[in-house]
């Protein structure tokens, strides 16, 4: 029996960093499966309440939630 792939979720307002570090998550876990870019916290949150990652990488400045503030909001 094999486990899921494990949800990643990258939020990120800065296209250039976000997609470096997607390459680097993909590059180094293959088997995760890498959930679509937020580019808002609030894009961030919805990404989390619907797909329900096991990791989340959030930028500390973003539009509408900072990292921090959607960091308090995961359970």
């Amino acid at each position: 029996m094999s486990a899921a792939a494990p949800k990643i979720l990258v939020a990120d307002d800065e296209p250039a960093l976000a997609g470096y570090l997607r390459g680097r998550l993909a590059a180094l876990w293959p088997e995760a499966d890498l959930l679509p870019l937020a580019r808002t916290g609030i894009e961030a949150l919805a990404a989390i309440r619907e797909h329900e990652p096991e990791a989340a990488f959030l930028d500390i400045r973003m539009p509408g939630l900072t990292g921090l503030e959607l960091a308090a909001r995961i359970d």
